[in-house]
């Protein structure tokens, strides 16, 4: 095979999309490790993420009422206007003066969700050291980064790490991770042990992908030898593999799916309509990625100072409000409301202060959006003090850090265990910094999760390890399994096969031979059925 011919290959393996009902897909699978969610709760639960590229203007989203006079010296010309026609719409008058708010007149679709409970508003929301870049600030936030100098410098996705430490491989069919709407795959699916495919799909049209890569890769030599050609020829029949199954399955769910309700002609709307299809069709994808892009809005936010309620601004605003509601009521049409809980997130908000271009420039702080039947509606955090501000918001006015929002999302509503967020890495915003944003009676359940699974049942000591630990074990009866050692990029690094006796049962581990880090330490029976996990410190 010629070089680029593999070149090629390979550019498609790892950058191209799959379009489906004319949209470009990136599907990301996930590597095998323990499955911490009780079955009976994670099964076809999903969470869409709706990027707004660019850096949503919270300010002229949410415009705090008893500050306008204050708003509007801020913003002489891109100010709404709070009375009179085409004004900014009050949000609750219920809640009390300093808290409400005025909704941009464009988002009538999210007045209309949050009226239902449907929404939730989570205000001032950032990280502790922003990046004012587009490029930069969004590698940090799908990184699952801070800009501090500990956090600065991950180099996997947060989704990704998710998928790797929540899941096992080999009990899904779905990739567990969808990109929608982007050429380029988001870098929170990003790992260092790298399973995802990317393929090119036409209208549900598999063929004519196969017939390329089997052109190119096909027939596997029956003999494989150590070199880079044979290494390559192996990472083509791979990658083949893979593709033909995601793909395949992705049509299965796509075609076997439907939509209820009509959608606005909006790019976002189209790829909201795409993944209400497939998940009515069966998909058990974990994480949805849609996106959004325009919102960099320096310039011509507004369409003129007398019409601020037209221009770029309002349009996207209108987009992006009109295309959630319409999948809101899509999903409840279709009766698999339930399973889906979506949230917006953007790079960066925006200045409060306007730049004389009819727009506003990169700034910090911005409010999130959840939405979902069963969110808690309403607001979470308050007002920031206007008379405060001379360019940007103080940062020590972050209400909330963006993590805290994600993680508690896989936790109260995809069920993520402890040690699955640990494995996230976001350990700081487990316990009493998790949000309340689940009501109750529908939060996942993770009491039978890894957590307790491995206090009651699986301890090693030492830990932190230096060389050796021994596992403790208790089983409820005898039995042929397997004691197994993980990394957090899901790579099987130790295997032993061990009788296990009913009661507490002991196994000596030799780590001497593993780099310093956290692995994740497993039993499972002999259908390779995870019964226990629990964490490992290697000194």
């Amino acid at each position: 095979m010629k070089r680029r011919k593999f070149l090629q290959l390979s550019a498609l393996s790892s950058a191209s999309t799959l379009l489906l009902n004319g949209h470009q897909v990136n599907a990301f699978s996930q590597t095998a490790l323990m499955n911490g969610i009780p079955a009976s709760v994670i099964d076809g639960r999903a969470l869409v993420l709706v990027q707004l590229k660019g850096g949503n203007d919270g300010l002229n989203t949410l415009i705090p009422v008893n500050q306008y006079d204050t708003y509007a010296s801020l913003r002489p010309t891109v100010k709404l206007k709070n009375s009179g026609a085409n004004a900014a719409m009050n949000l609750d008058s219920t809640l009390p003066l300093e808290d409400q708010m005025l909704l941009h007149p464009s988002l009538t679709g999210f007045k209309d969700l949050y009226d239902a409970g449907k929404m939730k508003i989570i205000h001032s929301v950032g990280y502790p050291t922003i990046n004012k870049s587009h490029f930069a600030a969004r590698a940090l936030m799908f990184k699952g980064g801070d800009g501090t100098p500990e956090n600065a410098n991950k180099t996997s996705g947060w989704m990704a790490r998710y998928l790797h430490s929540g899941y096992d491989i080999h009990s899904y069919a779905d990739p567990l991770g969808i990109q929608l709407g982007s050429k380029k795959p988001a870098l929170g699916f990003h790992s260092e042990h790298e399973h995802k495919v990317d393929v090119n799909l036409t209208g549900q049209n598999v063929s004519g992908y196969y017939n390329v890569i089997s052109n190119i890769g096909n027939p596997t030599p029956t003999t494989i030898q150590d070199t880079e050609h044979d290494d390559n020829i192996k990472f083509i029949s791979n990658t083949e593999a893979s593709t033909n199954a995601y793909s395949q399955r992705i049509s299965e769910v796509f075609n076997a799916g439907s939509n209820a309700k009509s959608y606005p002609n909006f790019d976002l709307a189209n790829q909201l309509k795409t993944v209400a299809r497939m998940i009515k069709g069966g998909s058990k994808t974990k994480i949805f990625l849609v996106s959004a892009g325009g919102y960099d809005t320096h310039a011509d936010q507004v369409q003129s100072s007398s019409e601020s309620h037209l221009g770029t601004h309002a349009e996207l605003l209108q987009e992006l409000g009109d295309a959630i509601k319409a999948f809101q009521e899509d999903i409840e049409a279709l009766g698999i409301n339930e399973k889906v809980v979506a949230a917006t997130f953007t790079e960066f908000g925006r200045k409060p202060l306007e730049n004389g271009n009819l727009g506003t420039d990169h700034g910090n702080l911005g409010p999130m959006f959840v939405f979902g039947t069963h969110i808690k509606g309403g607001v979470s955090g308050t007002n920031l003090d206007l008379s405060l501000v001379t360019k940007h918001y103080d940062e020590n006015n972050r209400q909330y850090d963006y993590r805290q929002v994600f993680s508690t999302l896989l936790s109260d509503f995809l069920g993520a265990s402890n040690t699955v967020l640990q494995a996230t890495e976001f350990e700081n915003f487990m316990g009493e910094q998790k949000m309340d944003l689940i009501e109750d009676a529908h939060k996942a359940d993770t009491d039978l999760g890894i957590d307790k699974i491995a206090e009651e049942k699986l301890s090693c000591y030492p830990n932190p390890v230096e060389d050796t630990c021994v596992v403790r074990f208790q089983s409820k009866n005898m039995s042929r399994g397997h004691v197994v050692v993980y990394d957090l990029q899901g790579a099987n690094i130790l295997h032993m096969a061990q009788d296990f006796v009913p009661g507490m049962n002991f196994v000596s581990l030799d780590l001497s031979h593993l780099q310093p880090g956290v692995y994740i330490l497993a039993v499972k029976d002999s259908y390779n059925r995870t019964l226990s996990t629990s964490q490992l410190m290697k000194k």
